[in-house]
């Protein structure tokens, strides 16, 4: 039962935050730079208020952004260097 009340809460937030991103009236652009700090993931700390673990979840998302900023940079070195065509 708690499980199912979780999961109930989970979703209505969810569909909250969609619908309000599609009701924006301006359209606002998207700072790139932003985006890939660490300080982005902030939000993701208010998972605590329907019982996530928020520290354990930003530090895991940010472990994921970090390694995909290194695996993207090691791409664009490996086609930096490779033979001219």
């Amino acid at each position: 039962m708690k499980h199912a009340l979780r999961s109930v809460l989970g979703m209505i937030i969810f569909a909250t935050a969609l619908l309000s991103s599609g009701c924006e009236k301006e359209n606002v652009a998207i700072d790139s730079a932003s985006q890939s700090t660490p300080g982005s993931t902030k939000v993701l700390e208010a998972a605590d208020l329907v019982g996530y673990d928020g520290k354990k979840l930003r530090k895991s998302v940010d472990g994921i952004k970090n390694a995909n900023e290194k695996h993207n940079q090691e791409l664009e070195k490996t086609v930096g260097s490779g033979p001219d065509q």
